[in-house]
């Protein structure tokens, strides 16, 4: 079995890259795994002894050939040609849906570097094309939550990829299995203060920590407004981004983490009150951070996305065991609810933040919380949620089916000189970086 990563993977991974690195490590006790790597700006040494090969590609032929030797293929995002042709060769392709893509495209800012109409709609007709094309192609999938597997079956109807011939009576979890984002299996390990004793943030300071990237669809701006409103008589109130520049390159700093620093050094709490970490936080430093904070705060604004969304950074919530601030809308913030394991406020709502703040300020309201987090940790481990894919690898000859695959994506494109520029756009936003890697051949 090879896993194509579809971000940059080492020392520096943001989700993505730590999904991929922890599936290929689950699938490694059913399967001889290859985690094919080829995203600019990996680190291929650290993953060495993980219990998996690593195959370093430049090109596509090359990624062709590592593909071709082998039965199945767990991919993301990736070249058609190279599913063309790796199936050609026998490799049977799993894919992979646990990013609802196409949603999220819908509240970024920029899609292939364009902020503009008709340019935006281009590129996200590519983007529809592409899923098309691998829902298609794919023998098996797998996404985070029955919300998700929805959408995706629904849009696997619609592109003709769930026909009454091919189903046999099949049930929706034998086509779209669930594989969320997991938690470690081990417990988090602090090597050394990442948060108290710097920056001013006391042992016994409240820390509120922010712990991931800001997003295009993403609202910073409501806590950094909670935080600043509260430290008018709660100087010991802290709140802490980290991962404001993304490790792959062609997403960086986004324009969202700048206008959030503005805000913060606005309202006078910059530095003081509000905390910007710069760079991105290394995977196997993260408990440093965690572990120095109360409480974990993640907020976002009423989109599209959010119903679609399934946020990963909980789970280090969870693994921490820290009590959550979320926002209503996303399924996530249904599961914090039902289970007690924070407080869900409305979107944009400052003052409704403000007072999830001051309650889980209270140590009694914390420790609640977190009793309730330990109580459903469990279920949420890697070793636990990989199950059906395993399941589904151990048996991949009588499991996966073989797919026909459809025509070429590129068939309706845009006029040559529009492709030319969409090709060409730069941008900031995960959607554009990755699009723009697909059609470069790479896979991203």
């Amino acid at each position: 079995m090879v896993i194509v990563a579809a971000d940059v993977v080492g020392a520096h991974m943001a989700g993505p890259g730590i999904r991929f690195v922890k599936i290929a490590e689950q699938m490694a006790t059913v399967a001889e795994v290859t985690l094919a790597v080829g995203i600019e700006g990996s680190d291929t040494e650290y993953l060495q002894d993980r219990g998996f090969a690593i195959a370093p590609y430049q090109h596509r032929d090359e990624l062709i050939e590592i593909v071709g030797a082998h039965d199945i293929a767990f991919c993301q995002l990736i070249d058609e040609e190279v599913v063309r042709q790796g199936a050609a060769l026998g490799c049977r392709f799993v894919f992979d849906l646990y990013n609802a893509l196409p949603a999220e495209a819908i509240g970024a800012e920029r899609i292939g570097g364009f902020d503009t109409q008709p340019e935006m709609d281009d590129v996200f007709r590519g983007v529809l094309g592409f899923f098309r094309f691998c829902l298609r192609a794919g023998s098996y999938f797998v996404t985070s939550n029955e919300r998700q597997r929805d959408l995706w079956i629904g849009y696997a109807l619609s592109a003709e990829a769930l026909l009454p011939g091919e189903l046999r009576g099949r049930r929706p979890e034998d086509v779209i299995g669930l594989l969320p984002f997991g938690m470690e299996d081990g417990e988090p390990f602090a090597a050394d203060h990442g948060i108290r004793g710097r920056m001013g943030i006391g042992a016994d300071d409240i820390v509120l920590l922010w712990a991931g990237g800001i997003w295009d669809w993403f609202d910073a701006e409501t806590p950094i407004r909670a935080v600043a409103d509260l430290r008018r008589t709660r100087s010991d109130l802290h709140l802490v981004f980290y991962g404001t520049t993304h490790p792959n390159a062609a997403i960086g700093k986004p324009k969202s983490v700048e206008r959030a620093e503005a805000l913060a050094a606005e309202l006078g709490v910059l530095g003081t009150g509000v905390h910007f970490i710069d760079g991105w936080v290394p995977a196997d430093r993260r408990a440093d951070y965690l572990l120095d904070a109360d409480i974990a705060i993640s907020a976002h604004k009423e989109s599209f996305e959010t119903r679609y969304a399934f946020r990963t950074r909980i789970l280090d919530h969870f693994w921490a065991k820290l009590p959550s601030i979320v926002t209503r809308g996303d399924w996530f913030a249904e599961y914090i609810e039902e289970h007690g394991l924070g407080e869900v406020v409305e979107p944009a709502d400052v003052e409704a933040t403000k007072r999830a703040i001051a309650a889980l300020s209270e140590p009694a309201r914390r420790v609640a919380a977190r009793e309730h987090v330990v109580r459903i940790r469990d279920e949420w481990r890697w070793s636990q949620n990989t199950a059906p894919l395993k399941q589904v690898v151990a048996n991949w000859d009588t499991q996966l089916v073989m797919r026909e695959i459809p025509p070429s994506i590129h068939a309706s494109e845009p006029a040559p000189a529009r492709r030319s520029r969409l090709r060409e756009a730069a941008s900031r936003s995960f959607v554009g970086g990755a699009y723009r890697g697909l059609r470069k051949g790479r896979a991203g």
